[in-house]
């Protein structure tokens, strides 16, 4: 069975849909199950700006509709990266047995090592003090409600990070 990796963001309409979608343009879902969710809202869909982003790689947003996170959904991922250090704060208090396979997107990167596997990698995440995510050095800017070019510059950093991070791990 494929691993499970869940992206989460805020709402689930901009950041996590987009790390889903170019995770799935880039590795197929052979290679894992790429899902995300949010803490706002369920069923909205991605904004258009977002959608034109994406189109400029070939990666259609436009069947995603958000999803609420929830304890079930962490329990089943194998790992969760999130968009913003807080997103990992905000999910602990759901599922705190989950705080070991979540972590930023933008500290998964920088982290991962070329060949690990997925348990080896999770693993690496052991005794990481969860006070290293009380500030925004691991955040991803959130586009919403701004200029076109804050998008493109939002879709073309999670494309970059989702490709060292899910590129780096055997999955």
């Amino acid at each position: 069975m494929p691993a499970a990796i869940l992206f989460v963001c805020t709402a689930n309409i901009c950041r996590s849909p987009a790390a889903e979608y170019l995770a799935r343009h880039r590795f197929g879902e052979d290679a894992a199950l790429f899902r995300s969710a949010g803490f706002m809202f369920d069923g909205r869909e991605s904004p258009k700006e977002l959608a034109t982003a994406l189109d400029d790689l070939s990666v259609d947003v436009r069947p995603h509709r958000s999803a609420i996170l929830d304890a079930d959904t962490l329990t089943a991922a194998d790992l969760v990266l999130t968009m913003e250090a807080r997103h990992l704060q905000e999910a602990t208090v759901i599922a705190p047995d989950a705080f070991g396979k979540m972590i930023p997107l933008v500290d998964a990167a920088q982290r991962v090592r070329p060949g690990q596997t997925l348990e080896e990698f999770i693993g690496s995440l052991e005794g990481r003090d969860p006070m290293r995510y009380l500030d925004s050095r691991y955040d991803v800017d959130d586009p919403y409600k701004r200029s076109m070019r804050r998008y493109r510059k939002a879709v073309t950093e999670i494309d970059q990070l989702v490709a060292t991070t899910i590129g780096s791990i055997r999955l």
